[in-house]
């Protein structure tokens, strides 16, 4: 079981950078860590706070290009 008072240790000091697929463990910490993802689909926009950084960007831009 993670502590996630450690983990969000690990997470600040940049050790969890690099989470695939199946376990992963942290070379400086120690700590066992995994990616668990789930995929959701909806048929309106999401709300704009919830997009993917990189999506934003890109309507952002879009937005710019158009004035």
């Amino acid at each position: 079981m993670i502590n996630p008072d450690e983990l969000a240790i690990c997470k600040r000091r940049g050790h969890a950078g690099s989470v695939h697929e199946g376990w992963t463990q942290c070379k400086w910490c120690g700590t066992w860590l995994r990616e668990v993802r789930t995929v959701e689909e909806r048929a309106d926009d999401p709300p704009v706070d919830e997009l993917d950084v990189r999506v934003k960007l890109q309507l952002n831009l879009d937005r710019l290009k158009s004035h």
